[in-house]
C-alpha cells in the first residue's frame, strides 16, 4: 500500500528510475519496508543518518497522510535513493590474496560491505560494529605480542596463532550484529582458518578470539546507540526547524546520550554556543553560505561544486577505504594495521556522539532556514531571500557543529599521527562526480579542511559550524590517542 501510494504520486518518470536502481538500492527498500511491517512502530526503526534528498515528499504527505507514522521514514528514504543513487564500489578485498599482512584490511572491507548492504551507513549500527570488531582484533593480537595498552582484553597469551585469533574475533563480533550474514561470514572465516595447520596454537587462537570478542560485546550491552530519544520543535528564531520537506522528522536525537568507547562523557568536549544572531560573526557566516551554498551560485567555482558533492560520502566508508589502501602501500604489518583501524573507528564513533550532543544542545537552525527567515534575526547585515535553495537538500538535524567536518578531523587526524604531517595521497569516494573520480592532497590536514569547507559549498552549514566541527574532531582524536592503545615503550603515535 505504501509503495503503491508513493509510485502513484511520483509518476511514470520516477517509477522508471526506481526500477533501474542498482541492486543495493532495492535491498534498502526491502530493509526498511520489512522493518516497518515487522515492528509497526517508528520507535523500532533504526534512525537514519544524513539522508539528503526529499523531492516529492510534500506531495506524498498530502496524499498519504492517513498511513502509519513509520511510513514517513520509509518514503523519505525511497525518494532519496530514487533521486540520488549511490552505487557501491567493488570491494577491493573480495578477491585479494589472504595474507597475514592484509587480514585486518580484508575484515574491515567485509564489515563495511555488510554494513553498507544493510542500510548504507544511514544508521550508527554499522560503525558501532566496525569499532567493536577492530578493538577485539587489536586486543587479541596484543595478547599474543604485547606492544600497546589493551582496550579490554589484557591477559597475555603466548603461543596462540594470531591469524586464528584475529579472524575468530572479527567473525564473533560481526555475526552477533548481522546474524543473517552468518553464511558469508563463516565462509570468510574458513578461508583464514584453513591456512593454519591444526594444532594447539590454532585452538588457542580460536578460543582467544571468542573470549575477547565476547568481552567487548558484553561491555557494549545497553550502550544506547539505538535510542530514538525525544525531540520537540520550538518556533523560536534561531532554533532548528524542519528543512525542506522533512515535515517533522528529525534524526536520532537520542544518540547524543549513547555511551562512548573512550570519551568519559558525551559532553566532554562540547563547544561554546554558536554566535549570537545579532553579531558580526553570524552575519559574516550567513552571507558566505548564502553566496556560495546556493544551488545556482555564481560565486562558487566549478571545482568547489565538484568537491562539495565529492565529499558527500560518509567518513566511515571513505576513510576506512583510504586506510586499507594506505596500510597496503605503506606495508604495515598485521598488528599495526589492526591498531590503525581501531583508532580510526573509535575516534569516529566517539566524535559522532560528541557532535550529536552539541547539535541537540544548541538546536541551531540551518542556513536554509536562516536565509528564508532573515527578517527575524535582528541583524542589519543579513537579508532575506525567499527563493534561496542549497546545492543539495539539507539533512534533518540541527546545524552546529558540522558532523562531517568533525568526522574528517578525527579520522584524518589519526592517519596523520600514523603516516606523518606532510603525507601526499590520492583518495576516492562513492559520491564522486564522473569527471572527478579522485582528489589529491598534500596532507591529511588539507583533506580535513576541504571536507569541512564542502559543507559550506553545499549550503548545509555556516562556517562557524564547520570550524567548530574541525576543532571538536581534533579534540576527540587527541583524547583517544592519548588514552587508549598507546605504545608500551612510550613511543608517540
Amino acid at each position: 500500500m505504501v509503495i503503491a501510494c508513493y509510485l502513484e504520486k511520483l509518476g511514470n518518470q520516477n517509477r522508471k528510475k526506481l526500477r533501474n536502481q542498482p541492486e543495493d538500492s532495492h535491498n534498502q527498500f526491502k530493509f526498511y519496508l520489512e522493518r516497518i511491517i515487522r515492528n509497526k512502530s517508528r520507535n523500532h526503526i533504526p534512525p537514519m543518518k544524513n539522508i539528503f534528498n526529499t523531492s516529492h515528499f510534500s506531495a506524498f504527505i498530502s496524499l498519504c497522510l492517513p498511513l502509519i507514522t513509520a511510513s514517513v521514514t520509509l518514503i523519505t528514504f525511497l525518494v532519496y535513493v530514487a533521486d540520488n543513487p549511490v552505487e557501491a564500489k567493488p570491494n577491493e578485498q573480495n578477491n585479494a590474496e589472504r595474507t597475514s599482512s592484509n587480514l585486518a584490511a580484508v575484515w574491515n572491507a567485509r564489515a563495511v560491505e555488510i554494513s553498507y548492504a544493510e542500510d548504507q551507513f544511514f544508521t550508527f549500527k554499522g560503525h558501532r560494529a566496525l569499532t567493536m570488531m577492530h578493538l577485539a582484533m587489536h586486543d587479541v593480537l596484543n595478547k599474543i605480542n604485547p606492544q600497546y595498552e589493551p582496550y579490554a582484553c589484557s591477559d597475555r597469551r603466548s603461543g596462540a596463532e594470531p591469524i586464528a585469533a584475529a579472524s575468530q574475533a572479527a567473525y564473533q563480533i560481526l555475526v552477533s550484529q548481522y546474524p543473517d550474514r552468518q553464511t558469508l561470514l563463516e565462509n570468510e572465516l574458513k578461508i583464514w582458518l584453513d591456512q593454519i595447520p591444526e594444532g594447539e596454537a590454532k585452538k588457542a587462537g580460536i578460543s582467544m578470539g571468542i573470549v575477547c570478542a565476547d568481552k567487548i560485546l558484553r561491555l557494549r550491552e545497553d550502550d544506547g546507540w539505538d535510542t530514538e530519544g525525544a525531540y520537540e520543535f520550538r518556533d523560536k528564531t534561531g532554533d532548528y526547524i524542519t528543512t525542506g520537506s522533512w515535515d517533522g522528522y528529525v534524526h536520532a536525537p537520542g544518540f547524543r546520550s549513547a555511551r562512548p568507547f573512550v570519551l568519559k562523557t558525551h559532553d566532554q568536549f562540547r563547544p561554546l554556543p554558536p554566535p549570537a544572531l545579532e553579531s558580526r560573526a553570524y552575519a559574516k557566516a550567513f552571507n558566505e553560505v548564502k553566496m556560495y551554498g546556493e544551488a545556482k551560485s555564481r560565486a562558487r567555482t566549478e571545482d568547489q561544486t565538484g568537491y562539495a558533492i565529492w565529499w558527500m560520502e560518509f567518513a566511515e566508508a571513505a576513510v576506512n577505504r583510504l586506510a586499507r589502501q594506505l596500510a597496503e602501500s605503506q606495508k604495515l604489518d598485521l598488528q599495526e594495521t589492526a591498531r590503525l583501524f581501531a583508532y580510526i573507528n573509535v575516534a569516529l564513533y566517539d566524535t559522532y556522539i560528541a557532535v550529536w550532543d552539541a547539535k541537540y544542545e544548541y538546536n541551531h537552525w540551518r542556513p536554509v532556514t536562516a536565509i528564508l527567515r532573515a527578517e527575524e534575526d535582528g541583524n542589519p547585515d543579513t537579508a532575506q531571500d525567499v527563493d534561496w535553495k542549497p546545492l543539495r537538500p539539507t539533512a534533518p538535524f540541527p546545524d552546529y557543529p558540522s558532523a562531517h567536518a568533525a568526522a574528517c578531523a578525527a579520522s584524518f587526524g589519526v592517519l596523520e599521527q600514523i603516516f606523518g604531517t606532510d603525507f601526499q595521497f590520492e583518495m576516492e569516494t562513492n559520491t564522486a562526480p564522473k569527471d572527478m573520480p579522485t582528489r589529491s592532497f598534500n596532507s591529511f590536514d588539507e583533506a580535513a579542511k576541504e571536507c569541512a569547507d564542502s559543507r559550506i559549498q553545499l549550503g548545509w552549514h555556516f562556517r562557524y559550524a564547520a570550524d567548530e566541527g574541525l576543532a571538536l574532531g581534533r579534540s576527540v582524536k587527541n583524547f583517544v590517542l592519548k588514552n587508549q592503545l598507546y605504545s608500551k615503550s612510550n613511543i608517540e603515535y
